[in-house]
């Protein structure tokens, strides 16, 4: 695994977290929280939400295709569709779970799952062999995973009756461990050599061309609605620009930090989700927000801190 992190120029955890780095995980986190945001507006407002999914990833995936293509062309790409078809599978599998749930849980309690994928993209590096033994981070992963099942059991005691509330905040509370997945699929596999605006731009559209058959299949004449309605077609564009500017910065960070560090993206995400779902989109905080989310702070810290005792 280090050989194929490395051959992709990473460097993961051989130096502590430089400002740079350090930016890719803010601008990461908060571009993650904005297209959560602009999804809860399209669900409110009818959009078929595969169709939607679509439509704003094949639009990211032709963004990032235009310098692609004027920089290298198209040849050796067809070597690249098998990591392709892999990395785009497990980023637009969580973005669908996250797209179908959003309006009954909350922009907000999607954004807050962010919060866990370092957990678990930790705990499956770990059962690669990929991560070494550091206590420390066990200490952290434990605090914080107890924090999610505390914040996970207040929203599902509010969304109770049989609206199917528990299925929904159980589908959103499966999206780390699909961004786990991916974390790891992306630098196990990462082809030596290979910018991270080409595995972006052909990973955002092979996923889109992955959902397209879905929302065509049970969404069919609905779908019609994302460039007929005004406001569908301006959310559509603009969740395109900023998922188009996701991938492109999350791949970079991917390629400099590595799948753990890279991971911390969603604690960024969680906060920044939290305040937008708030602010507005006049949310409230699930129940035992402040508690859970002291938790998944301190659960953070140690996990840093146990990183950087292991750094020095």
């Amino acid at each position: 695994m280090a050989d194929a992190v490395h051959g992709a120029g990473a460097m993961p955890g051989a130096e502590g977290p430089g400002v740079a780095v350090l930016a890719l995980l803010v601008a990461v986190g908060s571009l993650i929280a904005t297209a959560v945001a602009l999804s809860k507006l399209a669900a409110a407002a009818g959009a078929p939400m595969l169709g939607y999914l679509a439509a704003v990833w094949l639009g990211a995936g032709l963004i990032l295709a235009v310098p692609v293509t004027l920089r290298r062309g198209v040849s050796g790409l067809g070597r690249l569709v098998p990591y392709g078809l892999g990395a785009g599978g497990l980023m637009a599998l969580p973005s669908a779970m996250g797209y179908l749930s959003v309006v009954h849980v909350g922009a907000g309690y999607i954004s807050l799952t962010f919060a866990f994928p370092a957990l678990f993209t930790w705990l499956i590096a770990r059962g690669l062999r990929m991560q070494a033994v550091r206590p420390g981070q066990g200490v952290g992963v434990l605090a914080g995973l107890a924090g999610g099942m505390l914040l996970a059991s207040g929203k599902l005691a509010g969304s109770g009756g049989p609206d199917g509330g528990a299925v929904w905040v159980a589908l959103a509370s499966a999206i780390p461990v699909a961004l786990a997945l991916g974390n790891i699929f992306r630098s196990r596999y990462w082809p030596a050599g290979e910018a991270p605006l080409t595995l972006a731009a052909l990973s955002v559209l092979l996923g889109a061309a992955l959902v397209v058959p879905a929302a065509a299949l049970s969404e069919g004449n609905a779908l019609a609605r994302l460039w007929q309605e005004p406001f569908l077609l301006l959310l559509t564009l603009a969740g395109a620009l900023t998922v188009a500017a996701q991938y492109l910065l999350q791949f970079r960070l991917q390629q400099t930090a590595g799948p753990v560090y890279m991971s911390q993206i969603g604690t960024v995400a969680a906060v920044a989700g939290a305040l937008i779902a708030v602010l507005a989109l006049a949310e409230s905080l699930p129940a035992f927000f402040w508690p859970a989310a002291t938790m998944i702070a301190a659960g953070t810290v140690v996990f840093h801190r146990a990183a950087g005792r292991s750094r020095a």
